[in-house]
């Protein structure tokens, strides 16, 4: 292939299944709750443990993507409906490429593309379970994937000559996409290598419908799942696969086996409209082809597009719409990107209308670029969507790592609620009298507000106010960081807050941003305060940037929120004596902290915030 003229790109995976996306400008965009990682999932240890992934996607056969831009007289000359997949010999495929002009070469196909999302834009453990050719383009798919960070032990290279699957992928103006897979030489996965020995510990396996192109692939990989105690996902692939494997997949969805569908309008219509003849069935109402699907599958999903998507799961049943307001670059991967998306959400036992929120916001990203790959600033985007106010502003310039922390910090807060922000040193221990006192004011505050608490989740003044609350009954949550000062590091099992309670951060900017907004106020009703007890140098970084933030009204927060320093047997007295110097001086303006007041015991803080939200 070396002679053709093409540009050479090797990197992520992503491509398939066809989801119709407008090119049309729209600012209107729904809002996004955040997301919260599971702290309880386990990743492949340093010292080589292995743990199963969560999620294993079935790629019988890997595929390269070549993507290219052409106008519709260019489509007319391609066998095949418009806008679909057509499969077609590698002959065709040869003089596709070598008539269109410039295109993209990137690791592909409908299932790699999920499980490449998941991983690389989720944190997702997640495997591909495949074949591979032992050619060059077999090389390019393995190492992009293992790059995305997807589990390829379950792949299997086959062959000393082998070929991997290519699709040439044509994108019109309108950034819809058409697709002619070239895989009848390819090497293959068979249905007799998949044991459900090889799936024990996978919570999900994701089944795409292409794979019914391998006879009894689909039937053995679901029975496999089943037996090995794994749920099953189905994504129905195109509607030309539903029209020829139309009675198969019936029977499969019927058969209580899948857990959840995952379809395109076409695709729905197909499927239960029951059509006959070369046209896609438009006859078939869409929400007639939703409870069909959710009559046979626990949840069915139906996305429509840049009208979003619809969902069911037994009687509930949500509408998310479709995120607006950029240019369409190709459509190529938004199916599979939702799928991404919305399967997160499942794994973090996320509520069905936050799954399809975060679905359509996959979707949105991948249409924003060239192939069925998200980029860096894709992701980026993403997660500024799922997070609010500054945070958003610091998620834009973070790393990844960065970015995952405050994706789990600000679901937690979400989960909870926001509350009282506790600050205080973690070296004071349970006989400390300001460690009993605040305890005392833990659970006293906790009664009087009927808020959340929240802390730092270490030990000290931070397990004092926790222990409180839980003494009063309340919720309490913590955002960890991996080392306090002056302590050594504590396992969640240590911990004296729940696990689905905590989140972990290796970086100190997401804790601080995250505990933050845990004390801003959204709503007039909330009663929220930030408390500051007794405390060494981190306790200062807090209290400071808390007040730096009020001064530049920057907080984020819609109503005014209390600031109480507590001043136990004069600890803070000089750190007042120096808040007057900087006065003296002009350091600081008067009246720049009005919301800070001082109060000397547990009494006057109570007296203050019965008064403060007039209780």
């Amino acid at each position: 292939h070396t002679h053709l003229s093409t540009r050479f790109v090797v990197g992520f995976v992503r491509a398939a299944s066809p989801t119709r996306t407008s090119a049309a400008m729209d600012s209107e965009t729904p809002q996004v709750t955040p997301l919260k990682e599971d702290p309880s999932v386990k990743r492949k240890r340093a010292d080589g443990e292995y743990t199963p992934p969560e999620v294993v996607a079935l790629q019988p056969l890997a595929v390269i993507d070549h993507s290219c831009k052409v106008d519709d007289a260019f489509l007319k000359t391609v066998h095949g409906e418009v806008g679909g997949s057509t499969r077609i010999d590698p002959d065709e495929l040869q003089r596709i490429l070598m008539t269109v002009g410039e295109f993209t070469t990137k690791a592909g196909g409908s299932a790699a593309n999920t499980a490449r999302g998941l991983a690389h834009g989720f944190d997702v453990s997640t495997g591909l379970i495949g074949a591979v050719g032992r050619d060059e383009w077999g090389g390019i798919f393995v190492n992009s994937m293992k790059r995305s960070g997807v589990d390829t032990t379950f792949l299997t290279i086959k062959g000393n000559k082998s070929y991997t699957g290519r699709c040439v992928c044509l994108v019109d103006q309108r950034g819809q996409r058409t697709m002619r897979p070239a895989l009848e030489d390819a090497i293959r996965l068979q249905a007799d290598e998949i044991r459900p020995e090889a799936l024990r510990g996978v919570k999900w396996v994701i089944v795409n419908g292409y794979s019914y192109y391998g006879p009894g692939l689909v039937e053995a990989s679901v029975d496999a799942a089943v037996e090995a105690g794994c749920k099953v996902a189905m994504h129905l692939a195109s509607f030309e696969v539903v029209r020829r494997f139309r009675k198969p997949l019936e029977k499969l969805l019927s058969s209580g086996k899948v857990t959840l569908v995952v379809a395109n309008e076409d695709e729905a219509r197909e499927l239960v409209g029951g059509g006959a003849g070369d046209s896609i069935e438009v006859d078939t109402k869409i929400e007639d082809a939703l409870q069909q699907l959710a009559s046979w599958c626990k949840i069915a999903v139906i996305t429509l597009g840049d009208k979003g998507c619809l969902a069911m799961a037994g009687e509930e049943r949500v509408a998310q719409k479709a995120f607006k307001g950029f240019p369409i670059e190709d459509t190529t991967g938004a199916g599979d990107l939702f799928a991404s998306g919305f399967m997160y959400g499942l794994l973090r036992n996320q509520p069905l209308q936050r799954c399809c929120e975060i679905g359509c916001l996959a979707g949105a990203a991948v249409v924003q670029v060239m192939g069925a790959e998200v980029s860096n600033e894709g992701w980026t985007w993403l997660h500024s969507h799922l997070h609010e106010g500054r945070a958003a502003t610091l998620v834009r310039g973070s790393a990844a790592a960065v970015q995952r922390e405050l994706l789990a910090c600000y679901e937690l807060i979400n989960s909870i609620g926001r509350g009282v922000v506790y600050y205080g040193s973690a070296r004071l221990k349970s006989d400390h009298v300001h460690f009993v006192r605040s305890r005392e004011l833990g659970a006293q505050i906790s009664k009087l507000l009927g808020s959340p608490t929240w802390t730092g989740g270490g030990p000290g003044m931070m397990e004092a106010a926790s222990l409180g609350a839980m003494d009063a009954g309340m919720t309490v949550g913590g955002i960890r960081i991996e080392r306090e000062a002056g302590t050594s590091v504590r396992s969640s099992a240590q911990s004296y807050l729940k696990p689905e309670h905590t989140v972990f951060c290796k970086f100190l900017s997401p804790r601080k941003v995250a505990l933050v907004d845990a004390g801003v106020r959204k709503k007039e009703g909330d009663r929220t305060a930030y408390v500051f007890l007794p405390g060494g140098l981190g306790t200062m970084d807090e209290l400071f940037e808390l007040f730096t933030l009020y001064q530049l009204n920057k907080l984020g927060t819609d109503f005014p929120v209390p600031v109480i320093i507590v001043n136990y047997d004069g600890f803070y007295d000089c750190l007042l004596d120096f808040i007057k110097t900087m006065e003296g001086h002009g350091t600081v303006g008067v009246g720049e902290y009005d919301q800070m007041v001082v109060k000397k015991n547990n009494e006057e803080v109570l007296q203050y915030l019965q008064e403060y939200y007039k209780l």
